[in-house]
């Protein structure tokens, strides 16, 4: 099992205190709890795809301590276990613990806090979906401000501190949508950096990349006998450096999205046409100059705390057709336990 106990026993030492103390300072306090069941299974043979089958849980109790108005300290764990545990296939243990502040327009956080409800529809090209399963946790800070018609996210991941043996990395994006009407304008921004390590006898080079997205589009939801419908286009670029071996590197791009809903079934559709693009922490697909990715999907569970969803996706790139199913099943709640 991954498991850091300078990380782990400071938390549990921080909500003790916090549960000891609650009388004196009338806190309030809830619970909640997230599961996620997964079964991933990628059929890929493109270059640059890694074939593997994805199953296994994830559950995640945490720990809410109301302190003063708005301001909140959360604290809890993740703990995730992959069918058919071995050696290379350990249990996994990452901590929750962050602080958040929520106003009417503004949600705040700092610390180790889940990215589920947080990251949930960033494209792919941005982050991979594979973090979901890996890296259920953001590491660093979360910003979010929300109105009728304007959002805006920004948020860093620090994925790892320098070392003698490793390299100091961190990822850094942003997310955003205008509307007006029925139409919209949406973006999305992420850098990531990989710097070097401590150990000066070791021939590094630091590493930059990043990518930056616009689209317009309409959402055309309730309009006819669908449930919902939305379609966008716009460009993308990529950049790409690796310091004193070559410059910064573009891929300009085209993209466009699909998507059509009616009752618990869907289709998304989601196109790339381009130069290709290295995107360390992007789904690595877009590695090639033409990309299309189709879903077909199924809900045949959906409740006010649970939703299971089916999906067939097939993956078009050149010379080659790939394949991947998939079903997830995610089941949340929350409870007051003082007031």
């Amino acid at each position: 099992m991954i498991f850091d106990k300078k990380i782990f026993y400071p938390i549990l030492l921080i909500c003790t205190f916090i549960f000891s103390t609650q009388g004196a300072y009338s806190q309030k306090i809830d619970l909640t709890v997230d599961f996620l069941g997964y079964v991933d299974n990628r059929e890929f043979s493109a270059p640059y795809t890694i074939p593997k089958t994805f199953f296994g849980t994830t559950i995640s109790p945490q720990f809410g301590f109301q302190l003063e108005e708005n301001h909140k300290l959360l604290g809890g764990i993740h703990f995730n276990q992959e069918f058919g545990i071995n050696r290379e296939n350990k249990s996994r243990v990452r901590p929750i613990a962050y602080y958040a502040y929520s106003a009417k327009n503004i949600q705040f956080a700092l610390g180790f806090m889940p990215r589920q409800g947080r990251l949930n529809d960033i494209s792919r090209m941005v982050l991979a979906d594979t973090l979901q399963y890996d890296r259920p946790n953001i590491e660093g800070m979360y910003f979010n401000y929300k109105n009728d018609r304007f959002e805006q996210t920004v948020f860093i991941d620090w994925l790892s501190k320098q070392g003698n043996k490793n390299r100091e990395q961190f990822v850094a994006g942003i997310k955003g949508k205008f509307r007006f009407g029925r139409m919209y304008l949406a973006h999305e921004g992420m850098l990531y950096h990989n710097a070097l390590t401590s150990n000066d006898s070791i021939d590094e080079h630091i590493q930059d990349n990043a990518v930056l997205l616009g689209k317009l589009g309409v959402d055309l939801s309730r309009l006819g006998w669908l449930d919902s419908v939305s379609l966008d286009a716009g460009a993308s670029i990529g950049f790409d450096r690796l310091r004193s071996v070559y410059e910064m590197r573009k891929s300009p791009g085209f993209i466009a999205n699909l998507h059509l809903g009616y009752r618990n079934f869907f289709i998304d559709n989601n196109l790339y046409i381009g130069k290709a693009m290295n995107l360390p922490i992007g789904d690595s697909f877009y590695h090639r100059n033409r990309y299309n990715r189709l879903d077909l999907g199924w809900v045949p569970l959906k409740t006010k705390r649970l939703e299971g969803r089916l999906m067939a996706t097939f993956h078009f790139s050149p010379g080659f057709i790939d394949n991947q199913q998939s079903f997830i099943i995610r089941y949340s709640f929350g409870k007051k336990l003082l007031n």
